[in-house]
């Protein structure tokens, strides 16, 4: 994969060809996945206030006349980070202390309102405009995926925490792509293995 191509990852392209995740949680899959700890940090979709507001103006969760703020920018990577933890604790349920409290700090400011469309099907919506309709609208999606059961699918890879969705029958998937990770996870453990006296 050249660097063209991993610059796409988390957008245009999956690792291994995975499909994104459906309905509403590919847009809460695409936030998780705005950076990856493999990648340089000025890959980063929300590395800088210009990124955040273009990244968020893309995937209407903020309308054109928004702007966001170096601070604002600064919210939304503890959050897609204290989601990414949140999705890593997905088999288990145990998340971290820290991004617990970050979730719960964030929450409080994001409202959301039940809104029904012509055909009666319910959805939650954010009650403000900005960053904070925003966070809200991320949160809606985790609330669905979890009433919904898709969340259980939800999960992140073992070694380089990129979030996925495991279509796989027995929901055993743990890599993003096995000929990525997965690959380097054996290799790891091969060299080791040989390496021991």
């Amino acid at each position: 994969m050249d660097e063209r191509e991993k610059r796409q990852v988390g957008e245009q392209i999956e690792p291994g060809g995975r499909p994104k995740a459906p309905g509403r949680l590919e847009l809460l899959q695409r936030f998780v996945n705005t950076w990856n700890h493999d990648l340089p940090p000025d890959w980063d979709r929300l590395g800088t206030r210009q990124k955040a507001q273009a990244w968020l103006r893309r995937h209407r969760l903020v309308g054109p006349r928004t702007r966001i703020s170096t601070a604002d920018a600064t919210r939304l990577r503890e959050l897609r980070e204290a989601i990414r933890s949140l999705v890593v604790a997905n088999p288990d349920g145990r998340i971290d202390t820290a991004s617990a409290a970050t979730l719960r700090t964030a929450s409080p400011t994001s409202e959301l309102v039940v809104t029904i469309d012509e055909k009666g099907r319910t959805r939650l919506e954010a009650n403000q405009p900005g960053v904070d309709g925003a966070v809200a609208i991320l949160f809606g999606i985790v609330h669905e995926a979890q009433l919904t059961g898709a969340w259980a699918r939800f999960k992140a890879c073992r070694q380089c925490e990129y979030a996925f969705f495991d279509r796989s029958k027995n929901r055993a998937a743990t890599w993003c792509a096995m000929s990525i990770c997965g690959n380097r996870t054996k290799n790891r453990a091969h060299y080791r293995r040989h390496r021991q006296p």
